[in-house]
C-alpha cells in the first residue's frame, strides 16, 4: 500500500462551524450562451472559501478562529473566507462544473481515475492538502450539491484499485469523512462513493496560490499601535476617511528619480472637494502653490507639543481657508482635497517634519507619519451624541455629511463612496432604517466628525464584500464588467481620474495588482459595482506594467505629472531618448501621433509621467546632427534639479564655468530665459547627467 497523508487535521486546522452564513454571495455570472448563474447554485454556502482560508492558516502556521458559528466572526475574517470563496470558484471553475455536471456517471469516474487521481498523488507528495471539486449533482437533479474539500492524504492498496481519501468537508465541521476510488473486477468501470452515505461521483483538483491571513495582518497593526502610545504627541486624521493609499518609503522605484529612497509621507483617500483638518494646534506657516510645486496647493503649519517642534504638511488641494500667521486648532478645517501638483489621482499627502529628527535618505526632519496618527474621534461636538451603536456601514455612492437629518440641511463633508461610518444610536432601530428611503441615520466618520447620512445610501459593513481600504485608478482606460473574466459584458468604460474602491480583502487585492489574468471587485462613485482587470489598474504611487512598446520624442518634450499640458513638468526628454510606454500596447498604437492623446511613458532616467502623443514616433532616432547648440555656464555654485522647481528634490550640482548643454528644442526661448529670475533650463552635463538649472544663475 502506498500512502500520502498530510498533517492537517480537521479537529485542529478546519473551522469548529458549519458551512452557514449569515450573508450569500451575491455574485452571479452571465454567461455566455445560457442563462445567469448564481454562485450558490454552483456549490453551497462558501465551502470553497471554507477550504482555501483553512488551507492558508495551515500553510502560514496560524491557529484557525474557534468560534462555533460563522456569524460570530470578525467582519476581517468573515470578508477573508468569501474572498477566498471567490477565488475556489474562478470562470474557469464553474465552466468545468457545470460541464463534469452534464457526464455521465462512467466518463466522470473513468476522468477521475485517470488524471485526477496522479494528479493529486504528486499534490499531496508536498505534504500540504489538496482542494478538490467534488461533483455529487447528476444534471438537474438537485437533491445534492456538487461542493468544495480539502484531500488530506490518500491510500492506495490492490496495486491502485483501491483509494481511500480522508477529506475536510466544511459541512461536516469535527469529522472526517473519507472519499473511496473502486475498480470493479472484471468490469472495466470505476465508482466513488464516500464514507458519510452521500453519492460521489468523481472529483477534479483546484488551482490554489495561498495568501496572508487576518490574523498575520492584525499582529503587524497591533505593533504599529503599541509603538504608538510611547510617542511624544499624537495627530488627528486629518481626513473623514481612513484608507490610505500609500504608506512610508513605499515604492522606491518610482521615487528614486527625484533623490528620495520612497514615498515622504501618507497618502490618504479623499475625493476631490473633501474636507482637510488641521491634524495639531498649531501656526500656519504657509497656504500657497508655489510654480510647478510637487505638493502643488499645500498648507504647513508648525507646531509645538511636550517639547516638540515639528511641521506637517497637507499636499494636492484644491482650496485653503487658512493664511500664513494665523492659529489653527486640532481638527479646524483648512481646506479640500483635490489633484494639484505631483498627483494623479484626488487625495491627501500628509508629510510630517520633526526638527531634530533624521530617517536614513530623507531630507532633515521627515519621518513616517502613520505612528503619530491617533485612532480616537477628533472634534467637539456642541451636542451630547448617542452611544455607538455597534453596526457600521459604507456609502454606496459619493454621499454628503449634513447638519441634520433632510436634503435641506448644511452639508458638514463630502464623503467618498465606499467610506465606513460608525451609525451612532438604538441598534434595532437602526437596522429597521438601513437602505430605506425617507430614512436618517446619525453617524460618525473615522476622525469624529458627527453628521446625518441618507440611510438609503448606505449598507450594512458585516456583508460578504465590504469596501476594503484601497483604492485603485485605471492606467489609462478600463472596462467595468460584470463578472472577472473578458467575456462577461461591459457595464462601462472606466478613465483614470475615476476613483475605484476595492471590495473585499485589500491585501488578497493588492497581491494581484498588475497580474495578468487577476481581477478586482470594485465600486465607483456612482455606486456601480463590478470587475477590472487588476493589469489595468494602479494604485498611488505604483505604475503600470511596460507594453513592450518604445517611442521617442520627434523634439525635446515635457513629460508631466497628467495627460494635460498644464500639469507638473517632471522631466525633459529629447529624441534620442527611449520612452517606454506603459499600460495596454493597442491603446498606446492608437494614440500615437493623434492631437489631444497622451501617452503613459517610463523615461530612461525613470521618471513616470505623461508625454503628448502627437510628438512621439515609433521610429528610431537617425544619427543627424542637431540643427545649433546653447552652451551655458553657473556664475555660482549651483544645484541640478529633478524638476523647474527650487523646492524640487537635488538630483546632483554644477560648478562655475563647467560647462552646461541646453537640451531644449526652442533654443531661442532657452536663451531668453538665461539670468531671469524663475525661469529654469534643462541642461547636461560632460558625463551625461542631466536636471533642470537655475537660468538666473547661469551666462
Amino acid at each position: 500500500m502506498a500512502s500520502y497523508i498530510t498533517d492537517f487535521t480537521p479537529q485542529i486546522h478546519g473551522f469548529a462551524f458549519a458551512n452557514r452564513f449569515p450573508y450569500e454571495i451575491p455574485n452571479v455570472y452571465e454567461l455566455p450562451y445560457t442563462r445567469p448563474i448564481a454562485l450558490r447554485h454552483i456549490v453551497p454556502g462558501w465551502c470553497g472559501g471554507m477550504c482555501f482560508a483553512a488551507l492558508d492558516y495551515f500553510t502560514a502556521g496560524q491557529p484557525v478562529s474557534r468560534v462555533r458559528a460563522a456569524g460570530d466572526l470578525s467582519s476581517d475574517t468573515l470578508t477573508f473566507i468569501a474572498e477566498r470563496h471567490l477565488d475556489s470558484l474562478s470562470l474557469p471553475v464553474v465552466l468545468k462544473t457545470i460541464e463534469w455536471t452534464m457526464l455521465e456517471d462512467a466518463e466522470i469516474a473513468a476522468q477521475t481515475s485517470r488524471l485526477e487521481i496522479p494528479r493529486l498523488r504528486r499534490w499531496l507528495r508536498r505534504g500540504v492538502p489538496a482542494p478538490l471539486m467534488l461533483i455529487r449533482r447528476s444534471g438537474a437533479d438537485a437533491q445534492y450539491q456538487n461542493t468544495i474539500v480539502l484531500a488530506l492524504g490518500i491510500n492506495l492498496a490492490s496495486g491502485g484499485r483501491r483509494a481511500e481519501i480522508p477529506l475536510y468537508d466544511p459541512d461536516r465541521p469535527g469529522e472526517t469523512p473519507v472519499l473511496v476510488m473502486q475498480r470493479l473486477r472484471g468490469q472495466g468501470r470505476v465508482v466513488f462513493s464516500l464514507s458519510t452515505g452521500e453519492p460521489a461521483r468523481g472529483f477534479f483538483l483546484l488551482p490554489y496560490m495561498p495568501r496572508a491571513v487576518p490574523e498575520m495582518q492584525a499582529a503587524a497593526l497591533a505593533m504599529v499601535a503599541f509603538e504608538a502610545v510611547r510617542l511624544p504627541f499624537t495627530l488627528l486624521w486629518p481626513v473623514d476617511s481612513r484608507r490610505v493609499n500609500q504608506f512610508f518609503n513605499v515604492n522606491k522605484p518610482f521615487y528614486a528619480p527625484f533623490g528620495l529612497p520612497g514615498h515622504e509621507g501618507l497618502d490618504l483617500y479623499a475625493n476631490t472637494g473633501a474636507n482637510i483638518y488641521a491634524a495639531a494646534d498649531g501656526e500656519i506657516a504657509s497656504a500657497d502653490a508655489p510654480r510647478n510645486h510637487p505638493y502643488g496647493l499645500h498648507v504647513r503649519i508648525k507646531h509645538q507639543q511636550n517639547g516638540k517642534s515639528f511641521t506637517t504638511i497637507y499636499a494636492h488641494l484644491s482650496k485653503v481657508y487658512v493664511a500664513p500667521g494665523q492659529p489653527v486648532t486640532a481638527g479646524q478645517l483648512i481646506g479640500q482635497a483635490d489633484n494639484t501638483g505631483n498627483s494623479f489621482g484626488s487625495h491627501l499627502h500628509l508629510t510630517l517634519k520633526i526638527d531634530g529628527e533624521t530617517t536614513p535618505g530623507f531630507p532633515p526632519g521627515i519621518v513616517d507619519p502613520f505612528p503619530y496618527l491617533s485612532g480616537t474621534a477628533a472634534a467637539a461636538h456642541p451636542v451630547e451624541l448617542p452611544p455607538p451603536s455597534g453596526i457600521t456601514v459604507f456609502t454606496l455612492l459619493d454621499l454628503n455629511l449634513r447638519a441634520g437629518p433632510g436634503t435641506n440641511t448644511e452639508v458638514l463633508a463630502g464623503l467618498p463612496s465606499g467610506e465606513r461610518l460608525s451609525v451612532l444610536g438604538d441598534a434595532a432601530q437602526i437596522m429597521e432604517k438601513i437602505g430605506e428611503e425617507g430614512q436618517w441615520l446619525q453617524v460618525q466618520t473615522a476622525n469624529g466628525t458627527a453628521g446625518y447620512v441618507a440611510a438609503w445610501y448606505v449598507a450594512n459593513a458585516a456583508q460578504a464584500f465590504p469596501p476594503s481600504d484601497l483604492v485603485v485608478y485605471a492606467d489609462d482606460l478600463v472596462n467595468l464588467r460584470s463578472g472577472p473574466g473578458t467575456t462577461f459584458s461591459t457595464a462601462g468604460t472606466l478613465d483614470s481620474t475615476v476613483a475605484l474602491t476595492v471590495l473585499g480583502d485589500g491585501n488578497i487585492a493588492r497581491a494581484r495588482l498588475g497580474k495578468e489574468g487577476e481581477w478586482l471587485q470594485v465600486q465607483t462613485a456612482d455606486g456601480k459595482r463590478g470587475y477590472v482587470a487588476a493589469w489595468l489598474v494602479h494604485a498611488t504611487g505604483q505604475t503600470a506594467p511596460p507594453s513592450g512598446l518604445t517611442v521617442y520624442a520627434t523634439t525635446s518634450l515635457n513629460v508631466r505629472a497628467r495627460p494635460s499640458t498644464d500639469a507638473n513638468i517632471l522631466t525633459l526628454v529629447t529624441p534620442v531618448d527611449a520612452l517606454t510606454v506603459l499600460g495596454n500596447r493597442d491603446d498606446a498604437l492608437g494614440r500615437i501621433g493623434v492631437q489631444g492623446q497622451w501617452l503613459h511613458v517610463q523615461t530612461p532616467g525613470g521618471f513616470t509621467g505623461y508625454a503628448a502623443a502627437w510628438f512621439v514616433t515609433t521610429k528610431t532616432p537617425g544619427s543627424q546632427p542637431p540643427a545649433g547648440s546653447l552652451t551655458v555656464t553657473p556664475t555660482t555654485g549651483i544645484n541640478l534639479r529633478a524638476q523647474p522647481s527650487v523646492n524640487s528634490a537635488r538630483i546632483g550640482g554644477a560648478e562655475p564655468g563647467e560647462l552646461l548643454k541646453v537640451l531644449e528644442s526652442d533654443l531661442a526661448a532657452a536663451q531668453a530665459k538665461i539670468g531671469k529670475q524663475d525661469q529654469w533650463l534643462f541642461v547636461q552635463k560632460p558625463g551625461g547627467d542631466r536636471g533642470y538649472a537655475a537660468a538666473w544663475f547661469v551666462r
